[in-house]
């Protein structure tokens, strides 16, 4: 039986994690006019207007948003199927988002420190985890699912504007990878809240069967001592 206080607290969850991802866009999106109007957001990451501004809007956000995911992974079994794998990679990415918030890249050079390609290798472990995640739970939930469907959709498309970014980066010249790295957030952020609705309804425990007419319909509890009668043969 689910007690009270946890169902409320599971409900929680969901508002948490839609304010966070509200505060990471809103921070992502007009932390560039406030660092430098004259620099643009199509051609430069948003690491790239985080660094300029240390301990700001953008890397708040984005460590907020780590832990709201970390929070929303602790709350999720009870509707989700992620244990084992599914559930590795959610915490990937709410901690490569952490460690990305607090280890700073280089600002504007390509001549990057230690400090700066470990804020890149969080970054991009994130970026991609959290899509692979959702593959999986698909997966899980089968064809059929509802859930699956929309989980499926918005997990290609991560990984699809993942690899557009990293076209950008590696053999485009860092051409409009700002743009690339909007649009692959702006997926990963409509993932991360439909995963929140998600997490908000307990998980079905299988398939309803119909009842034969003229069939009496044994008791829950009655059902329960026949399977454990059942279990021990």
């Amino acid at each position: 039986m689910t007690r009270p206080g946890s169902r409320n607290w599971r409900h929680l969850l969901a508002p948490t994690v839609w304010a966070a991802i509200a505060l990471a866009v809103n921070a992502a999106l007009w932390a560039p006019m406030d660092t430098d109007p004259e620099l643009s957001p199509l051609s430069l990451t948003v690491s790239d207007f985080a660094a300029l501004d240390r301990g700001g809007p953008i890397e708040t956000g984005m460590a907020l948003l780590g832990v709201a995911s970390l929070l929303l992974l602790a709350g999720m079994a009870r509707a989700l199927p992620v244990r084992g794998l599914p559930s590795v990679l959610l915490a990937v990415w709410g901690l490569g988002l952490v460690v990305a918030a607090v280890v700073p890249t280089d600002a504007l050079t390509t001549d990057l420190s230690g400090s700066a390609y470990v804020h890149r290798y969080a970054s991009v472990t994130a970026f991609v985890a959290l899509p692979a995640a959702a593959l999986l739970l698909a997966r899980r939930l089968g064809p059929g699912e509802r859930r699956a469907r929309s989980i499926r959709v918005l997990g290609w498309a991560a990984l699809a504007g993942a690899a557009v970014m990293a076209c950008s980066a590696n053999l485009g010249d860092r051409e409009l990878i700002g743009l690339a790295e909007r649009a692959l957030l702006g997926c990963e952020m409509v993932l991360l809240g439909v995963l929140a609705l998600y997490a908000r309804a307990p998980r079905a425990a299988g398939p309803v069967l119909p009842v034969m007419p003229g069939r009496r319909e044994a008791p829950e509890g009655e059902r329960l001592a026949t399977r454990g009668r059942a279990g021990k043969r």
